[in-house]
């Protein structure tokens, strides 16, 4: 693949058999020659929230209104490293455009800023991601484990808790019907 696929949505395949990805939508905020890495949208860290990250911080100047604010996996690399998805209205020094109106940032800085409520408007907060060797991603790509579409920003930042319907709507953009799907791939 030549293509760069900054700012697309990596849909799972019925088939694809690790537990850790299955039925997930992952928008790509990497793409080079050697690796890819992506964040999982749609798997909520049910047992954490903003307010415990900034606790644990020890941000006593957080507004309590944020203290909810849900927490996602973006995978199974780097857990412990925190990943902000937002709209544009502010740029951090380790922010990087995903698409005309989506940034990646990772600093405390953005935390320190959206636990007073001078955050951006729209973010999705993330520990960790998902990484692939460049190679093993093409062979995943090739096997159909993955189908690729345009991300977006509604679809990012719907915090939807339920995995199965983000990665529905997700296959329905695509004018797949889920049921119809078979869950293994084959050559003719």
């Amino acid at each position: 693949m030549n293509e760069n696929l900054v700012g697309q949505f990596l849909i799972a395949m019925p088939g694809l058999q690790d537990p850790r990805f299955q039925k997930t939508v992952i928008l790509i905020c990497e793409y080079s020659k050697t690796a890819v890495m992506g964040l999982i949208l749609n798997k909520q860290i049910y047992n954490l929230t903003l307010g415990k990250i900034l606790s644990h911080e020890k941000k006593e100047n957080a507004k309590n209104n944020c203290f909810n604010e849900a927490i996602f996996s973006g995978g199974p690399v780097h857990t412990k490293q925190g990943f902000i998805l937002h709209t544009n209205e502010k740029r951090y020094q380790t922010t990087e455009k995903i698409l005309h109106n989506v940034s990646i940032t990772t600093s405390m800085e953005i935390l320190d800023d959206i636990g007073i409520n001078k955050g951006p408007l729209f973010k999705k907060i993330f520990l960790g991601c998902s990484v692939w060797g460049y190679d093993q991603f093409n062979r995943e790509i090739l096997e159909n484990s993955w189908l690729t579409i345009d991300g977006n920003k509604q679809a990012i930042f719907k915090n939807s808790s339920n995995q199965s319907l983000v990665w529905e709507s997700c296959m329905s953009k695509l004018g797949i019907k889920t049921a119809n799907l078979v869950s293994f791939y084959g050559k003719a």
